[in-house]
């Protein structure tokens, strides 16, 4: 009977283990995700005609 279980219990270490990886480093993904996200959307106010100009404007 502990042979039994044994089995089954061998059977889910490697998910257990790989949901313990997943666990740690979920939250890292996540946060670099929205680091992309949020460093994108501040392009899209900048105007390309003054800001590839060598002189400043007056």
């Amino acid at each position: 009977m502990d042979d039994e279980r044994k089995i089954t219990s061998d059977r889910w270490g490697p998910v257990k283990c790989l949901a313990n990886v997943a666990l740690l480093f979920a939250p890292i993904a996540i946060s670099l995700g929205v680091l992309v996200a949020l460093s994108a959307n501040g392009d899209r106010d900048l105007d390309p005609v003054v800001t590839s100009t060598i002189q400043q404007r007056y």
